[in-house]
């Protein structure tokens, strides 16, 4: 059974050419603890229910695998990448090679438009800067460590399809200016401000704008999840109270990897060496 975390993605610049592995985003985002478990099945299942995720379709089809039985915590369309995560993860139920599988899933995402730099974030993992916009294995990134605890809540999906078709260049033209801010100091309160000041000029923040006020109210920092009515805080877990059931989730810098069952702790089998870790 493998497991693939999310990926939450803060800044992006996004760029689809003709040709998916030279299409992507450049861009900052780090994936959690928390994500997306995968077994082999006939068809795909999602949660225990039949679903049509063309995304897993493409992949499966390349791969020539038969069939996947997915599940998450967490909900679908919300800026979590699970569109990406669960990709990845029915690739690993593959014997390809982790780099063909992380590339094949996205091409999956840029056929469909599901997401851009989600999987080259998860194959990375940690906090990622994306310096170009590629498939995975031409990827040029900066990763870092950080063992920061986030809080979370989300209200609803945003449609990503939508939004890329619709504000793709004027997205990239703000998404270029708040890149290079936050790569002038690579910090916690910097990604906060600049992660903000992206989703406000774009004006994306929009539907979780009160949600980020009452964070910041209280001495927090909190911003917008891309692309998803999710919000993502540090030291704001009291606020987010306010507006519904938030959670907490840790950086995840081990990436994919082997489980032993469906919901297995991560939090208890956070493999601190990544000995289990897919290479």
């Amino acid at each position: 059974m493998i497991f693939c975390p999310a990926a939450i993605s803060c800044i992006f610049i996004p760029e689809v050419k003709s040709d998916p592995m030279n299409s992507g985003s450049l861009g900052v985002a780090f994936t959690i603890e928390k994500g997306v478990f995968a077994k082999l099945s006939d068809g795909i299942k999602f949660n225990g229910r039949e679903i049509t995720f063309p995304t897993v379709e493409f992949v499966l089809k390349k791969l020539g695998v038969p069939g996947v039985e997915l599940e998450s915590e967490l909900p679908l369309g919300c800026g979590f990448g699970l569109s990406g995560a669960c990709a990845v993860a029915a690739g690993f139920l593959s014997e390809n090679p982790a780099f063909e599988i992380f590339d094949i899933a996205h091409e999956a995402e840029i056929v469909n438009l599901t997401g851009l730099g989600t999987v080259t974030t998860q194959a990375f993992c940690g906090l990622v800067i994306r310096k170009n916009a590629s498939c995975p294995s031409k990827a040029i990134v900066e990763r870092y460590v950080w063992n920061y605890e986030f809080d979370f809540i989300t209200m609803g999906p945003i449609s990503t399809r939508e939004v890329l078709s619709t504000q793709r260049e004027r997205i990239a033209k703000i998404g270029r200016k708040w890149l290079k801010e936050f790569m002038k100091e690579v910090t916690l309160e910097n990604l906060f401000r600049t992660s903000n000041g992206f989703a406000k000029e774009t004006g994306l923040i929009e539907p979780v704008l009160d949600v980020i006020e009452a964070v910041e109210s209280i001495g927090g920092f909190a911003s917008m999840a891309m692309l998803g009515k999710t919000v993502f805080a540090y030291k704001g877990f009291e606020a987010l109270k306010e507006f519904g059931e938030p959670f907490k989730a840790k950086i995840d810098c081990c990436g994919v990897r082997r489980v032993d069952s469906f919901r297995n702790s991560v939090q208890n089998r956070r493999l601190e060496k990544c000995e289990e870790s897919i290479d």
